[in-house]
């Protein structure tokens, strides 16, 4: 009976969240509220089926209903604070325009972007002295000793967003395509160079989808064909880098674990809230900055960052093999501070993205503005699945790249300027 009012109340929670979606975008369209949306669907709502389905057809255990119960509320919950808090924070009707930018500007700024991106691949490869995929015997090495230039691998991200400058530069049909091409080779380079890791060449093809969406280039029903080919090319994508040949049930037992922790961990937040937890307040953001300073200039910074994802990882699994595991962003903010520091934080979360639309609806004329918002889509999955405190030093370390290649950029333009 319980099970039973359980899936009831599942299905009324997404259905409120899809007639959310369904509206707001009728009455908008495209908007990084409605990414927001979909991003938690899926995250906390999509796994619950592939978990159902798991405990009903194998020796799968399932946590127990009444702390099911309290994810689905607590996701329900949450994110109708978080709705609330986007309707009425920073509300602006009259939105002013960027005015058009000079277009040597945007195409200096990425050129330095993609410099960037290149030149840190080659380094890491030439520091690992090959592609880690073939080197290393297990995918949980990446994060050992083993490897070199590990810091490298977050200037790798660089390289999308000057795609999308040279995009919205010439959005034509042959643009869309070759940011494909583009960001296919550039992501698969970097998965085989960095071992296994699907970040780049995922987003590569996520950011072509919503491209060819957003430009009319592409239908939705193409869309949700190209996602159900996502979920088949990331489980293949895992089984290459875990190296697992299953053949049978345990195929699809595996495509089932495998493609729910990828895109819904929601049993991780049932995890942490079943844990006795030593609340950590706002230190985890602080420490996640950690990682962003070299051991030479602190010889003293501490080998595991305490970060909400290591906490949840080692104190709460009690797993030490170098993963961190995702606490997701309810998880997170539970690790926190509990519930009130879930409700706190969903409605500072609605009042970020709120802004961050505002910004997208200036930079409607800027190549750059678009670019930068658009390349945040992966901070925004880092937010939902990773939690507030990786976000928020992503987000950052980020922003200050970005905006340091803009300003090179626009000194260059200026001296240019000054011989002509």
């Amino acid at each position: 009976m319980m099970l039973a009012g359980l899936i009831l109340f599942y299905v009324i929670a997404i259905s409120v969240l899809v007639w959310i979606i369904q509206r707001d975008y009728r009455q908008q369209g495209f908007s990084f509220h409605l990414l927001f949306s979909g991003i938690y669907l899926i995250t906390f709502f999509g796994g619950f089926p592939f978990s159902m389905t798991m405990a009903e057809l194998f020796e799968y255990r399932l946590p127990a209903i009444s702390m099911l119960w309290n994810i689905l509320a607590i996701a329900l919950g949450g994110y109708l604070i978080y709705y609330v808090s986007y309707l009425y924070i920073g509300r602006n009707k009259q939105i002013p325009r960027y005015a058009v930018e000079v277009k040597s500007l945007a195409n200096l700024t990425a050129w330095i972007l993609m410099t960037i991106a290149i030149l840190s691949l080659l380094v890491f490869m030439l520091l690992n002295q090959g592609l880690l995929l073939f080197k290393l015997e297990k995918y949980s090495h990446i994060f050992s000793a083993q490897v070199s230039g590990v810091a490298l691998k977050r200037f790798f991200y660089f390289f999308l967003p000057a795609l999308l400058i040279w995009f919205f530069l010439k959005p034509t049909k042959e643009s869309w395509w070759l940011f494909l091409v583009a960001g296919m080779t550039f992501g698969v380079l970097s998965y085989l160079a960095v071992g296994g890791t699907r970040a780049n060449l995922a987003l590569a093809f996520v950011m072509f989808m919503l491209l060819g969406y957003l430009r009319r280039f592409l239908s939705f029903k193409w869309l949700v064909r190209a996602g159900l080919l996502t979920v088949i090319a990331m489980f293949l994508l895992a089984l290459w880098r875990y190296r697992l040949n299953v053949q049978g049930s345990e195929a699809f037992y595996t495509f089932l674990y495998l493609t729910r922790d990828t895109f819904s961990p929601w049993e991780n937040v049932a995890k942490i809230m079943d844990a006795e937890i030593e609340f950590q307040g706002l230190m985890p953001i602080v420490r996640d900055f950690y990682v962003y300073i070299p051991q030479s200039l602190w010889e003293e910074r501490p080998d595991i960052v305490w970060n909400t994802a290591n906490y949840f990882t080692k104190s709460v699994l009690g797993n030490f093999s170098g993963l961190a595991m995702s606490p997701t962003l309810l998880g997170s903010f539970y690790i926190m501070g509990g519930i009130p520091m879930i409700a706190i934080g969903m409605a500072v979360v609605g009042g970020f993205i709120r802004i961050f639309d505002n910004f997208f609806a200036y930079g409607k004329n800027s190549a750059v503005i678009q670019s930068y918002c658009l390349a945040n889509l992966f901070n925004l999955i880092v937010l939902i699945r990773e939690g507030i405190d990786a976000f928020i030093s992503r987000f950052c370390f980020f922003s200050v790249i970005f905006v340091f290649s803009y300003i090179v950029a626009y000194l260059i333009n200026r001296v240019r300027e000054g011989y002509e």
